[in-house]
C-alpha cells in the first residue's frame, strides 16, 4: 500500500463549505485515478494541500467511507477502496438498471442545448483518441450531461456516485483502441436515439453501450 501524492485542488470551489470542497476534491481525484485504489489517504498532506484544518477533511472522509469509496483498515489507516470482480458484477447490475431508467427519462426531457453539448463532447472524444486519461474525463462528462437530462436529481446523483465507484476497478478500458472506437460509435448512437425523443429507442442504445462497457471492463480484471 502506498501513500497518495495528492493532486492540486482544481475541483474545490471557494464558495463551498470546506467539507464540501474536500468531498468534491477527493471524489474527482478518485474518479480520475489521481488517487488509485489501495492508496492511503494522508490526512496531514491533504489538509495542507487544500489549505484547511483536519476537521473538514475528517468529515469528508467519513462521508466517503459511508459511500464505500474509501475503506478503513486495521490500525486506522484509510485508503481508496479496491473492488473485486464479484463486487463489480453487483454494482454493474444495479447501475445498468438505473441507467435504463435515466435514458428513458432523458429521451423525454432532454433539451436542444443538452443535445448540442453531447455532440460537442463526441467531437472532443474523437480528437482525444491518443490520450486515454483525457478520454475517461470526456466520457464522464458525456454521462454527466445524460444524467442531468433525465430531470431527476436523486437519480442523477445516485448514478454519478455509482459511476465513481465502478471506476475503482483495476484497468483502463480506453487503453484499448478497439474499445475507444466502439465507445465513440455507441455514444453517437445514444445521441441519435435521444434526438428521436423515443424512450424505447434510447433504452436500446444505452443498454447496448453499457453491456459492451461492462464486458470490456470486467475483462481487465
Amino acid at each position: 500500500m502506498t501513500k497518495s501524492k495528492q493532486p492540486a485542488p482544481a475541483t474545490a470551489q471557494k464558495n463551498m463549505p470546506l467539507t464540501d470542497q474536500a468531498l468534491a476534491y477527493l471524489r474527482d481525484a478518485i474518479q480520475t485515478r489521481k488517487i488509485n485504489p489501495g492508496e492511503e489517504i494522508d490526512f496531514a498532506a491533504l489538509a495542507q494541500k487544500l489549505g484547511m484544518s483536519r476537521t473538514p477533511i475528517r468529515e469528508s472522509i467519513r462521508q466517503l467511507l459511508t459511500e464505500g469509496l474509501l475503506e478503513l483498515l486495521p490500525g486506522g489507516t484509510v485508503c481508496v477502496t479496491q473492488l473485486s470482480a464479484a463486487e463489480a458484477e453487483g454494482f454493474y447490475h444495479v447501475r445498468d438498471e438505473l441507467e435504463i431508467v435515466a435514458a428513458r427519462a432523458a429521451a423525454v426531457h432532454i433539451s436542444d442545448l443538452e443535445i448540442e453539448m453531447l455532440k460537442a463532447n463526441l467531437s472532443l472524444f474523437d480528437k482525444a483518441r491518443d490520450e486515454p486519461e483525457k478520454l475517461s474525463q470526456i466520457d464522464n462528462q458525456f454521462h454527466t450531461v445524460l444524467y442531468d437530462a433525465c430531470n431527476n436529481d436523486y437519480l442523477s446523483q445516485t448514478l454519478r456516485r455509482l459511476r465513481i465507484k465502478i471506476g475503482l476497478l483495476q484497468g483502463r478500458p480506453f487503453n484499448n483502441p478497439e474499445r475507444i472506437n466502439d465507445a465513440y460509435n455507441e455514444h453517437a448512437s445514444i445521441i441519435k436515439a435521444l434526438e428521436s425523443h423515443d424512450p424505447d429507442i434510447a433504452e436500446s442504445a444505452v443498454a447496448k453501450h453499457y453491456s459492451n462497457a461492462r464486458k470490456s471492463r470486467l475483462s481487465l480484471l
